[in-house]
């Protein structure tokens, strides 16, 4: 029976694949890809994805799926890792899964797996990735405590490695990110003590004199990070605009709105936003408050080290408001009555898909 079933799915896998040859399409790409999931081959859903991207950039439904498809692939690979480290545990293997959970943003379990790594072999390359993890929790979580714990082990790595390159440039990134020039002045003369005359790094130097001479001390400077919630080039991230990945977005509202159970649906980036159902004053009245609702949702997390806020959800007689506030974006829908799974799905998948939106849109 289980033979019967991969042979048809092999049969449905050769249809959608000369569907997708005749009429290379979102909606063809999508269902080859799907019938890859169903017979779990990861691989080859993220090929397919890959290659309907090329085509039509920014489709939500391809990106989302594409993100599945690294998920599924990187915790197979995870499940081999943890059976080889069981095994015959050795740092390459620590190093990888540990690479694998900060690339998918598993922060917390890239921490407790480094402090496994520690336990049975400690040394300096389980350092430098613990100091990794803990400057990616402080760029995800932007609060003053855990950058004081990246501080901390960023000063153990240097310690116990001061003449390796690679300590010194997650220092200078964490500075830079900080706005604190001055110590990232010191981390670019370390590096030019380790390669003397580097004609960027020289560079580097120098341009950083002027904003060294005005920087903040770090504690001030993470405690603007952590009261404002933006690192240094978020706002030059805003600010550029990709006109493919901004017309995507809109599909993905409409189709919201055109529910009988959604009122309202809205995408915000930045300072601007595109709302969908409710027009004009309505509209711009809405956006505000959602606006307001993620920045307190947003602070409130980081002074209270509770982390990043994944998901804020408001009930009254007006019904429910769902917001899933992202990285660089969010999104929010209104329904008058509860939140199902289906839309909730869609609400989180518009969360990350960091779209620009050049000017603020009210519909």
């Amino acid at each position: 029976m289980k033979f019967f079933r991969r042979l048809m799915a092999k049969n449905r896998i050769r249809l959608a694949r000369r569907r997708v040859a005749k009429r290379p399409a979102p909606r063809t790409y999508l269902a080859l890809a799907q019938e890859y999931a169903v017979l779990g081959a990861s691989q080859d859903v993220l090929r397919t994805c890959q290659e309907a991207l090329e085509l039509f950039p920014g489709h939500s439904e391809l990106m989302a799926l594409r993100s599945r498809a690294v998920l599924a692939a990187q915790e197979a690979r995870l499940a081999v890792l943890k059976r080889e480290l069981s095994e015959a545990p050795r740092p390459a293997l620590w190093r990888e899964m540990c690479e694998i959970l900060l690339e998918s943003g598993r922060l917390a379990r890239a921490e407790k797996s480094v402090a496994e790594w520690q336990k049975q072999s400690p040394d300096t390359e389980s350092l430098l990735m613990l100091a990794q993890v803990r400057v990616e929790r402080f760029l995800t979580d932007r609060g003053r405590e855990e950058g004081l714990r990246a501080i901390k082990v960023l000063d153990e790595a240097a310690k116990a490695m001061p003449n390796d390159a690679r300590v010194w440039r997650l220092r200078f990134l964490f500075m830079t990110k900080l706005g604190a020039w001055r110590e990232a002045q010191q981390c670019v003369e370390h590096l030019l003590q380790l390669a003397p005359g580097e004609p960027t790094l020289e560079a580097q130097y120098r341009s950083l004199e002027d904003k060294a001479a005005k920087a903040p001390s770090v504690d001030r400077a993470l405690i603007t990070v952590e009261r404002t919630g933006q690192l240094v080039g978020d706002q030059d991230g805003n600010a550029t605009v990709r006109k493919t990945t901004q017309e995507d977005v809109r599909p993905a509202l409409r189709k919201l709105v055109a529910e009988d159970d959604v009122d309202a649906a809205m995408y915000v980036r930045g300072s601007t936003a595109i709302v969908l159902g409710p027009r004009g004053a309505t509209a711009e009245r809405t956006a505000r408050a959602i606006r307001s609702v993620i920045s307190s949702g947003r602070t409130t997390g980081r002074r209270l080290a509770l982390g990043q806020v994944f998901k804020i959800q408001l009930e009254g007689e007006f019904g429910t408001l769902a917001i899933a506030p992202g990285e660089m974006d969010a999104s929010a829908i209104l329904s008058p009555g509860p939140i199902s799974p289906l839309r909730d799905k869609a609400l989180m998948e518009l969360a990350g898909l960091n779209a620009d939106t050049p000017e603020e849109v009210t519909q």
